[in-house]
């Protein structure tokens, strides 16, 4: 962890003590942001991952899709105008 008050590049307890936090695996990001009691600075670490940016992104625009009433065969087109081109 690095010291200071900067944000951390290694995660720095369990079975992944001293790797850095973009090459932790997916599955075990995940269950770490959901832990309630993860240290702010790590949380906000995790959270500027790319995959994970992209992921927080994909989840807004679904609950977006979600509350309109764009009907399904239109919603490709959505997508496009959102910067999702290629979406399924």
């Amino acid at each position: 962890m690095a010291l200071n008050n900067q944000t951390p590049e290694v995660i720095n307890f369990g079975k992944h003590k001293g790797t850095a936090l973009i090459d932790l695996d997916q599955p075990y990001v995940r269950w770490l942001l959901k832990q309630e009691s993860l240290n702010g600075d790590l949380r906000k670490s995790l959270e500027s991952l790319p995959w994970v940016k992209d992921a927080q992104r994909r989840k807004e625009l679904a609950i977006a899709l979600q509350r309109t009433h764009i009907p399904l065969s239109e919603r490709r087109a959505f997508k496009r105008r959102m910067g999702w081109v290629g979406s399924r």
